[in-house]
Parts: C-alpha cells; sequence; structure tokens
C-alpha cells in the first residue's frame, strides 16, 4: 500500500497518478481501436478531454452537495481537489453524457463509437483496480490462500488485483473481436456484459462491500442488472438485425 508519494517535498496521492494514468492508457486504447473502425482518433481525444473534466467536475459538485452541512461552514473548502472526497456515479453521469453529446455533434456514428469506447473502459477499469491497492481501498475479505495480501491488519483476497486481470483480460478479448463484430454496437454490449459478470464475481471477495436487507451486496444486484439489461438488448438488436436482413431477402427474391 503507497496512498501517497512524495516528490520533491511535495505530497502526492497515488491513486491520483493512477487516475491520470488511466485516462492516458484508455485513450492510448481507444486512438488505435478508432483507426481500425475507420474513425477519427482526435475526436475521442477531444471528447475525452471534456468528458474528463466534466466528470471530475460532476464528481466533486456531486460530493460537496451530499455533504454540504459540512461545506456550508467553509465554502472555500469545495475548491479543494481530493480524489476520495468525489462522489462518483454524478462524475461518470456527468462524462458520459458529454462524452456522448462531444461526439454526437462531431457527426461520429455513436453505435460504432461504444464498441471503440468499451476497450478504454475495461482498461480503465483494470488501472482502477491498481489504483485501489495502492491507496489500500476497496480491500477484500480475509484469506488464507498464499496469494493473499497484508492489509490493514490481516492476510487478504486482493480484490483490486483481481480487477485489474480481469480488466486487462476483458481488453485483450475486446480488441481481438473488434474486427470480427456482426454490428456496431455489439462489441459495446458484450463488452458491458463480460464487465458487469467480472465484478459479480471480484464482488464476492471484497470486505467493503455495501449490503442491503443485512446480507445481498448492492453492487451484486446493480451488476445483475446491468449484465441482464445488456443481454436483453443484445438479443433485441440481434432480432432486429436478422428481420431487417430477411425483409431484404424477402424483397431481392420478389424482384
Amino acid at each position: 500500500m503507497i496512498p501517497v508519494l512524495t516528490v520533491g517535498g511535495v505530497a502526492v496521492q497515488t491513486r491520483g497518478l493512477v487516475m491520470l494514468l488511466a485516462f492516458w492508457l484508455a485513450f492510448q486504447a481507444i486512438d488505435r481501436a478508432a483507426r481500425r473502425v475507420d474513425l477519427a482518433p482526435d475526436d475521442f481525444w477531444n471528447a475525452g478531454l471534456v468528458a474528463f473534466l466534466a466528470g471530475m467536475l460532476g464528481a466533486r459538485l456531486g460530493y460537496v452537495v451530499q455533504f454540504w452541512p459540512i461545506y456550508r461552514a467553509a465554502p472555500a473548502t469545495a475548491l479543494a481537489l481530493n480524489v476520495r472526497d468525489m462522489y462518483w456515479p454524478v462524475g461518470v453521469f456527468m462524462g458520459v453524457l458529454v462524452l456522448a453529446g462531444w461526439l454526437y455533434r462531431a457527426g461520429v456514428p455513436l453505435r460504432r463509437a461504444a464498441d471503440v469506447l468499451i476497450i478504454g473502459l475495461a482498461v480503465a477499469w483494470a488501472m482502477a483496480g491498481l489504483g485501489a491497492l495502492l491507496s489500500g481501498d476497496a480491500y477484500g475479505i480475509p484469506t488464507a490462500m498464499p496469494w493473499g495480501v497484508e492489509l490493514w491488519g490481516a492476510r487478504r483476497h486482493p480484490v483490486q488485483l483481481y480487477e485489474l486481470v480481469a480488466g486487462l483480460g476483458v481488453a485483450a478479448w475486446l480488441w481481438r473481436q473488434l474486427g470480427r463484430r456482426p454490428f456496431d454496437g455489439w462489441l459495446a454490449l458484450v463488452g458491458i456484459g463480460l464487465m458487469a459478470a467480472a465484478r459479480l464475481v471480484v464482488e464476492a471477495f471484497r470486505a467493503t462491500s455495501a449490503l442491503v436487507a443485512g446480507e445481498y451486496r448492492l453492487r451484486q444486484i446493480q451488476m445483475w442488472l446491468i449484465l441482464l439489461g445488456a443481454l436483453a438488448l443484445l438479443a433485441w438488436l440481434e432480432r432486429r438485425g436478422m428481420s431487417g436482413q430477411s425483409a431484404e431477402v424477402r424483397k431481392e427474391g420478389v424482384s
């Protein structure tokens, strides 16, 4: 666990550094994926930078609103940047909204763009696991397995490393499938399903999971809903594509 690095007498949070590295690596992957499907990488870099800033601002504002009674006494502290003091659901929502809007205005086909972005998302998820490991956050339950890590006074499942491996594995598989997509949007939905399924497994070993009704892990419930939603939408798009192909075949037969 290395939560802080001291560089030239200045303390820097390692999770913040990993976040910047995650952004760069994710968009390096997106850059290369975009070229493979004949999309302009510059559109993604421009959209990504604006979305990153919007996401950080949204996450910070969400945290301040959530804990406004604390900040009311000292409003200036709301401007302090601390990776831990973020409400990421709001940040992710803002970032995705800005990213989609920017790409749409740039004339980028959104479904094909989603197939490209999902690879970067898998890379970013992997790096988030590394950041959590360095900061000591999102740690695992105690274990006697030989690969356990010493953290917070116990030998624990390295769930952060599980996420790192799972994210890189999903990203590698999606990269291999990029040129084999049956239709635009297919890879994005499959990737979302794979990451949700992987998170379902990883979450079973996490010690910091929020519980519902005292025994059900909230994150696992959310991942089940995401997985089922991705599969349902994938099945609907495949049926729609097949029915469209059948109509074309019938039309060709009549002519």
